[in-house]
């Protein structure tokens, strides 16, 4: 089973890697846009030197922003510091800044530095945080655009560059900022998907751990008691009978091992009340079994076999019983599973042990109810009950 959980991880990662390559595409495609504002401001003349200007701060921020991402698709998956976003809107709104001043008419599209600079505040940020930051980077660009224009006397550009510049902008930040959370989702669900198969992993432990404690706890209990029963007889043939029959069980025990390591071991209700029964007739315990096995299905032979096997082995380990009583009710509706046992030592009352624990998760995760505890007089009553 732990194999199958593994496989399992394994092609679950190959499924999402496909989403990370495209992601990790889409992300590192968009930073072209960056070089975008200087075929726009080549359509009007400039001095050379305000193109020069441009061109190498926008190979600055594509270097800077690159890295940053590249940065984040590699390592760990945290937001930008607010000094290094706002430093790089700053550089874009100078650029923003000197295009207004120089050409007005094309000076809305080197918005675009504003919005992929500003699409930094999206990396592992909630979606307001970030939305309040776009708001903030929105209003500098506006106030920064408008006093240029009012400083080099062009206010007639105002109205029809400032939606431009505030579009662009805007819709950058959104379309950018929305692949990083896309990138987030990705990582989320395939830390969701880690955490599955590791919880996966432990459920399959814990239930071979259970299932060894079943096993081997009832075999060591009855191969204990038989061993001392052989000690006590006087009678050869009759101790090599019981040692024989010791030597059965420890096999029976390593078959059933073996078995559960491959995964086939079934529990049966009919194969447990039969050897319940002969336990505890050679432990000189008198049994008074009520119980049907026909009427079960297969999921509840194989539950109420663990039950009563459980039951059994606790009262011989932790009661020194002189009666037992296993009673099995079906209705339409409902099966369910009482044992009772005497002699309960006052020492050992409330000492449950981690059998027991076990199957009452095996029997509330079935939908049913499980109640093991002290009855009068000096009794432990065992309760099984499973829905139908």
């Amino acid at each position: 089973m732990s194999c199958a959980v593994t496989l399992w991880f394994v092609s679950e990662t190959a499924a999402i890697e496909p989403i990370r390559r495209t992601t990790r595409f889409m992300l590192l495609f968009t930073e072209i846009l960056i070089l975008m504002p200087i075929f726009f401001l080549l359509q009007e003349p400039r001095h050379w030197a305000v193109l020069v200007a441009v061109g190498l701060v926008t190979v600055v921020l594509v270097v800077v922003r690159v890295r940053g991402t590249l940065g984040r698709l590699r390592g760990d998956w945290v937001p930008y510091p607010n000094v290094r976003v706002f430093s790089l809107v700053g550089v874009a709104l100078a650029v923003v800044s000197v295009a207004a001043a120089t050409g007005p008419l094309s000076s809305p599209f080197t918005s675009v530095l504003v919005g992929m600079t500003a699409s930094e505040f999206f990396v592992a940020r909630t979606l307001k945080v970030a939305t309040g930051y776009a708001a903030l980077v929105l209003l500098l660009q506006a106030v920064v655009f408008t006093s240029v224009l009012l400083l080099v006397g062009r206010a007639d550009f105002i109205g029809p560059s400032l939606f431009g510049t505030t579009f662009v902008a805007a819709s950058l930040m959104y379309s950018v900022g929305l692949t990083y959370r896309w990138w987030d989702g990705v990582l989320k669900l395939e830390e969701a998907r880690r955490d599955a198969a590791e919880l996966a992993a432990t459920r399959e432990r814990l239930r071979l751990a259970e299932d060894l404690h079943d096993i081997l706890g009832h075999a060591l209990e009855v191969v204990s008691l038989k061993s001392e029963l052989a000690v006590r007889l006087t009678d050869p043939d009759k101790s090599k009978a019981e040692m024989i029959e010791v030597q059965r069980l420890a096999r029976s025990a390593l078959k059933d091992v073996r078995a559960l390591a491959h995964g086939n071991r079934p529990t049966d209700f009919a194969t447990e009340l039969t050897g319940a029964r002969n336990l505890l007739d050679s432990a000189g315990i008198s049994c008074d079994f009520d119980a049907d096995p026909a009427d079960l299905t297969t999921a509840e032979r194989d539950l109420f076999g663990r039950v009563l096997r459980e039951a059994v082995t606790n009262a011989l380990r932790h009661s020194d019983p002189r009666t037992c009583k296993v009673s099995l009710v079906t209705k339409p509706d409902q099966a369910l599973l009482r044992i009772v046992n005497d002699g309960v030592a006052p020492l050992r009352q409330g000492d449950e042990g981690s059998g027991l624990a076990g199957l009452t998760r095996r029997v509330e995760a079935s939908g049913g109810s499980f109640t093991a505890r002290n009855v009068d007089p000096a009794s432990f009553e065992v309760i099984a009950s499973l829905p139908r």
